[in-house]
């Protein structure tokens, strides 16, 4: 999704200072808002890659532990993610 946003702004980025158009625009905040689309969109990216890295380094861990200690983790990770919060 990154990537996709990046390239939409990279192409009005080169539409909008195109020889067809008459002259720069009126509107001289549009770079500013490209800008802060590509910083957002890149600011996603790095996101997700943290995420994947840290799932990645999880699953060498449990894949080194005994399978009968991968298998409580696990439950308990499971019971964790799936038991409903007590109402207050």
């Amino acid at each position: 999704m990154a990537h996709f946003l990046r390239k939409v702004a990279i192409i009005g980025f080169i539409a909008v200072n195109s020889p067809v158009h008459s002259g720069k625009p009126a509107d001289t905040t549009l770079p500013q808002a490209v800008r802060q689309a590509v910083e957002s969109a890149q600011a996603g990216a790095r996101n997700a890659a943290g995420s994947l890295t840290a799932a990645r380094e999880a699953a060498e861990i449990l894949a080194g532990l005994d399978p009968v200690m991968r298998e409580r983790i696990l439950n308990t990770a499971m019971t964790t993610a799936t038991a409903k919060p007590s109402s207050r």
